[in-house]
């Protein structure tokens, strides 16, 4: 056998090499390629030349070389004879393909092409892979920039990152004409959430490309796993038709919570084109409010008569199956549909065949009303260990079921919900690069933190007007209020997390606030001493009024027995306030961050000025 030897390198070496006549003299340099499939694979097919002598550009076959190598590239034809290149629709020039989005489906990503790696093999120069990584990127500058020499040394310090050519996709229609076709075959093996990966990174006109190649049920699934803005992009650029066919696909739940966020008049374009039972299903789930257990349940459930046998019951079971997502029980119901019980899989294949469900099945069933809000559910769920709950209406009759992954999506979006209002903002942020949002977002809670700032500055003002001889004293204003403000947030960061894994522990409002005025005075005490103490070794240390009038002991003690008082006080408010809030039915989240932060520097600068009057009042 004869073997071939290969030889690689990137494009970017070979942009601006060097194009010689047979005389061995340099005629022109290169300006680029154009690209022609073999065997699936692109190879170089034209090159592009600058003529030295004309100034302008001509088109070289492969066949006008004598020498048409990696190394080196000898014309055995004049160049002056060669043709004039003009742009050909049907031969894509090789750079075109530098900064294409493309998906490499080895690491299931989407990727940017930032060179292509070449092979010479028989002749014939193909492109066996692209480079994504720095390397390469820098390398491309050095081609382009007065310091590139610079940029190339720069780059040489890199590896090259690179990915085989057949394990690549392209999406966008250019470069469909130099490679096969996306199609569902490349993604058949991958799961929903990796191809979700992929489908966030690609531009909203190659998504609709991917999701359209993919069958219908992959995806849905897809679909499913990506945030509610990708979804809606996607959805809103579909056809009606093409929606509906994915759409249906979907479990019930996460349909109507996709319609419900979509414009009316597209929503019902495509429950129109739904089968009429999914149609139906979906519909029931849109007249529930969307933050209820009835919002979040799915219609997809087994359902048995309590007079069924367990032999009935297997024999039901395989019939309904397939059309069920997750099977974890089934619920016994009576003739009028009320939930009379729930037997488990692993109670039906333990149980004698003869048995009636009703001897066998767990008659204490736990269940939730169809407008609990969802963070009860979630609450109910936890407790209890359940893998899904079901849904009654008033007349204790099953509507449907919640399923664990249902409340996992509950609580991260309670938890992120709470996270943004913690920081004064929202998670709309996340979804909107307008800077207008972001303000729109932040501004209400900085201005009230503006505001609370001009009450400080007004009691600042007092305060150095009363103790304008003791100027030691403003030196720990900032840290009165810091520690302050720190411990109220502390203690309202632990009340509201308490209340949204613990919704049953609401009633201990006198428990837990004379616990936080325990620790808040005992950090107090503790902070106080260290502050006083730095407050005697920094009034010693230096020449100040204040050492005139009073000793610098005294002074220190009143810092101290201040940073106690307040620290106690804001460990006590940042506690109470989300309690409070929670009792009113308002958000407890919105009591901390910028709000008990910004009261509680008003309340500390208060003490502060309290304490030092109480204590100063003889010298001033």
């Amino acid at each position: 056998m004869i073997m071939t030897l290969m030889r690689k390198t990137f494009l970017t070496d070979l942009i601006g090499a060097p194009i010689y006549d047979k005389a061995g003299s340099k005629v022109g340099r290169i300006v680029d390629f154009t690209l022609a499939l073999s065997n699936e694979q692109p190879c170089l097919d034209q090159t592009i030349i600058y003529d030295f002598k004309s100034g302008s550009e001509k088109v070289a076959k492969s066949y006008n070389f004598e020498q048409f190598t990696l190394k080196k590239f000898v014309l055995k034809v004049d160049l002056k004879n060669l043709a004039v290149y003009g742009k050909q629709a049907d031969r894509p020039e090789a750079t075109e393909l530098w900064d294409k989005s493309v998906i490499d489906t080895a690491n299931i990503r989407t990727v940017e092409i930032n060179d292509l790696i070449l092979e010479e093999s028989n002749g014939i120069i193909r492109v066996s892979g692209v480079d994504i990584g720095m390397r390469s990127a820098l390398m491309r500058l050095s081609n382009t920039l007065v310091l590139g020499s610079v940029f190339k040394k720069i780059g040489k310090l890199f590896e090259s990152e690179q990915v085989d050519w057949d394990k690549i996709v392209g999406c966008d229609e250019e470069f469909e004409t130099i490679t096969s076709k996306l199609s569902n075959e490349n993604f058949q093996n991958l799961h929903p959430a990796d191809l979700a990966d992929i489908l966030r990174d690609l531009d909203d006109d190659d998504r609709i490309s991917f999701i359209e190649n993919l069958d219908e049920e992959l995806a849905a699934d897809t679909i499913a796993e990506v945030d509610t803005e990708t979804q809606l992009n996607i959805i809103d650029k579909l056809d009606a038709k093409t929606a509906s066919d994915i759409i249906e696909e979907m479990d019930p739940d996460e349909a109507a919570d996709l319609l419900q966020e979509i414009d009316k008049d597209k929503a019902d374009e495509i429950l129109k084109h739904m089968d009429l039972n999914e149609a139906s299903d979906v519909k029931k789930l849109l007249a529930h409010d969307e933050y209820t257990a009835g919002g979040i349940m799915t219609t997809e459930y087994i359902a048995i008569f309590e007079d069924f046998t367990i032999e009935n019951t297997i024999s039901h079971l395989r019939l309904v199956a397939a059309d069920i997502e997750n099977i974890y029980y089934m619920y016994v119901i009576d003739t009028e549909e009320r939930l009379k019980g729930v037997i488990s899989i692993r109670d039906i294949f333990s149980s004698n065949v003869k048995q009636k469900v009703s001897e066998v099945m767990d008659d204490d069933v736990v269940s939730v009303h169809v407008n609990m809000p969802q963070e009860e559910v979630a609450a109910v769920v936890a407790k209890y260990d359940y893998m899904s709950v079901p849904v009654v209406n008033d007349d204790n009759q099953i509507i449907g079921v919640i399923t664990v992954d249902d409340v996992m999506d509950v609580l991260e979006e309670e938890a992120t919900e709470d996270i943004f209002k913690l920081a004064g903002t929202s998670d709309e942020e996340l979804d909107d690069d307008s800077p207008w949002q972001a303000c729109k977002s932040r501004l209400p809670w900085l201005l009230i933190t503006l505001c609370t700032g001009f009450i400080t500055s007004t009691i600042l003002k007092y305060f150095m007007a009363k103790f304008d001889g003791m100027i030691a004293l403003v030196f720990f204003v900032p840290v009165v209020t810091a520690m302050g403000g720190n411990t109220g947030v502390q203690s309202s960061t632990l009340a509201i997390r308490g209340l949204a894994v613990n919704p049953y522990a609401r009633d201990n409002l006198l428990k837990r606030l004379l616990k936080e005025i325990i620790a808040g005075a005992v950090m107090g005490g503790v902070c106080g001493f260290v502050v006083g103490a730095w407050a005697e070794y920094l009034i010693r240390s230096g020449s100040t009024p204040a050492a005139a009038q009073i000793s610098s002991l005294y002074l220190s003690m009143t810092v101290g027995i201040a940073m106690m008082a307040a620290m106690t006080f804001a460990a006590a408010f940042g506690a109470v306030i989300p309690l409070l809030f929670d009792k009113f039915k308002i958000d407890p989240a919105v009591a901390s961050g910028p709000f008990v932060t910004s009261f509680n520097d008003i309340f500390a600068l208060i003490i502060y000025y309290a304490v030092s009057t109480a204590f100063l009042a003889a010298y001033v």
